[in-house]
């Protein structure tokens, strides 16, 4: 029993040797991969290199993004796109190929993003680009504590800010526009919306400096008078030139400004002027300065009244004296003359000393109105007698106070004078003109601002050499203006403008300022 069970078992062992070595052997021929068993990782493991393919991949294409897709990324209107239906997009097989250099053709997608970012541009101005702002003088001004933005006067600079300079030189005051008030559209949505701009010029040159002020203060006096007989000051009426001159208020006056949106459809200030009214009288009607409109307001009106009157005097005094004609007419003409004078210089006389001692008053203005309406003066009057052809000389006696045409003394002087001293006085307070004065002044004052309007934004009123609405923008445009006490070269317009991309980052150095057919660019 013993033999058997010992032959079984090795019979079994050589068995499973057998099988063994047979599958050893099929193992050898037929390599697999066994799955990882889990548990700790063995110490040492045989790593197999990746098979690399010896033939090199193509390099990926150059991407070319389209115009239209370029202006779509932009929200624009794609660009028109040349049909290119008449060309043959297969290449010539006999022709060889020749490829471009990198560098080749990064210029040329250079070239084509340029072109189609130019393009959008003009396109982005066409759409935006539809607005214009309207500088309204306000008459009558509301509140000058409130006022934003104004023209002439003095700027609110920031505390601690000296005045502006040009050429090292102290520039004229133009106007300063509160930016919050502007339309979100104006410039195409370009420059800045908080603080203000400060325009300043010159003073003999139209060249100027654009400040923003992001703070403002207090009004700033400027530091010298405007007496530079190359400057920019004309005030209406002439009265820059002659012996008038010295009349003149040397300022330009400070007049607070709506900013008036104007868009296609949209009625423009601009054309409701009246020149028939903003004329006022003329030399060749007649009318009366005993009128209350015509009174002086202040002692300042009052004694520049009475010395426009005593240095005309003086002439009507050398006439009546150097008049040797024997004809009776003149002789009495003469007369009448001398009279009128004595009498007149002594008005003169109670107007300078209750000048220098007591406070104005209305009522003053029209005793001394009515007493020089009372004085007559003569001027003789030469004519043809029509039947015989003799020559007639007759007397024209009128009150010191009226003008008609042919036959004036010095009142269309004095209107003049008047006319440059009320609207500076009116600015400062419209309470300071009776209400005679205001409502005749007023409608005059409002037609002249509409035809010497000021704007911002949109395309000059008048053809500028060399201004492209696509770079260019026009941030001012200020006419020459009786009312403003401005004159620019022969009535022109001065117009400030700067490149739309420098207006985008804020750079104000750059902006330009033209006058005429004159085009300067100011030193950064």
């Amino acid at each position: 029993m013993d033999q058997i069970l010992t032959a079984a078992l090795t019979l079994a062992g050589v068995t499973l040797a057998f099988v063994g070595l047979a599958y050893a052997i099929w193992r050898s021929r037929h390599p697999r991969s066994a799955a990882a068993a889990p548990g700790p990782a063995p110490a040492t493991r045989e790593y197999r290199l990746p098979k690399l393919s010896r033939r090199a991949e193509a390099a990926p294409d150059d991407v070319e993004i389209s115009p239209s897709r370029l202006a779509r990324i932009r929200r624009q209107t794609p660009p028109e796109i040349v049909d290119e239906s008449g060309y043959d997009p297969a290449p010539d097989a006999a022709a060889p190929l020749e490829a471009e250099s990198p560098v080749a053709i990064e210029t040329t997608l250079e070239t084509l993003a340029s072109d189609v970012a130019e393009q959008a541009n003009r396109i982005e101005h066409d759409e935006a680009e539809t607005v214009a702002l309207r500088l309204l003088p306000q008459v009558p001004p509301r509140d000058a504590i409130s006022t934003n933005s104004w023209l002439g006067g003095r700027p609110r600079l920031a505390a601690g800010m000296e005045w502006p300079r040009i050429d090292d030189q102290p520039a004229d005051f133009l106007a300063q526009i509160d930016c919050t008030d502007l339309p979100a559209d104006l410039w195409g949505g370009l420059g800045p919306r908080e603080g203000a701009l400060a325009f300043f010029i010159h003073r003999r040159k139209p060249e100027v400096r654009v400040l923003h002020l992001r703070e403002t203060g207090v009004p700033a006096l400027p530091p010298f008078t405007l007496n530079d007989a190359e400057g920019w000051f004309g005030p209406h009426g002439g009265l820059d030139h002659g012996d008038l001159a010295p009349f003149a208020i040397r300022a330009f006056p400070e007049w607070p400004v709506d900013l008036v949106a104007v868009r296609a459809g949209d009625a423009d200030p601009r054309d409701a002027g009246d020149a028939e009214v903003a004329g006022g009288e003329r030399a060749d009607r007649g009318y009366d300065i005993a009128d209350p409109a015509f009174h002086p307001f202040d002692w300042g009106s009052m004694t520049a009244m009475v010395a426009l009157l005593e240095m005309r005097l003086g002439g009507l005094e050398q006439e009546a004296a150097t008049d040797t004609d024997d004809d009776e007419a003149s002789n009495r003409c003469a007369a009448i003359n001398r009279d009128a004078c004595e009498r007149a210089r002594e008005i003169i006389g109670i107007v300078h000393d209750s000048a220098a001692r007591d406070s104005f008053s209305p009522g003053d203005a029209t005793a001394v109105m009515a007493a020089l309406h009372a004085i007559r003066w003569a001027r003789t009057v030469r004519a043809v007698d029509p039947e015989t052809g003799a020559t007639r000389i007759e007397i024209a006696t009128l009150p010191l106070t009226t003008h008609r045409p042919g036959a004036d003394l010095w009142v269309q002087d004095y209107r003049t004078i008047l006319f440059d001293r009320a609207k500076h006085a009116w600015c400062a307070n419209p309470d300071n003109l009776s209400a005679p004065a205001r409502a005749f002044y007023e409608p005059r004052w409002r037609a002249m601002a509409a035809s010497e309007m000021a704007g911002m934004g949109g395309e000059p009123l008048r053809p500028l050499p060399g201004f492209d609405a696509g770079r260019d923008v026009m941030l001012l445009e200020l006419p020459s203006s009786g009312l403003m006490s401005r004159r620019f070269g022969d009535d022109a317009d001065l117009v400030v403008t700067i490149d739309r991309a420098d207006l985008a980052i804020g750079n104000f150095s750059k902006a330009r300022a033209q006058l005429g057919s004159q085009t300067l660019r100011l030193p950064e």
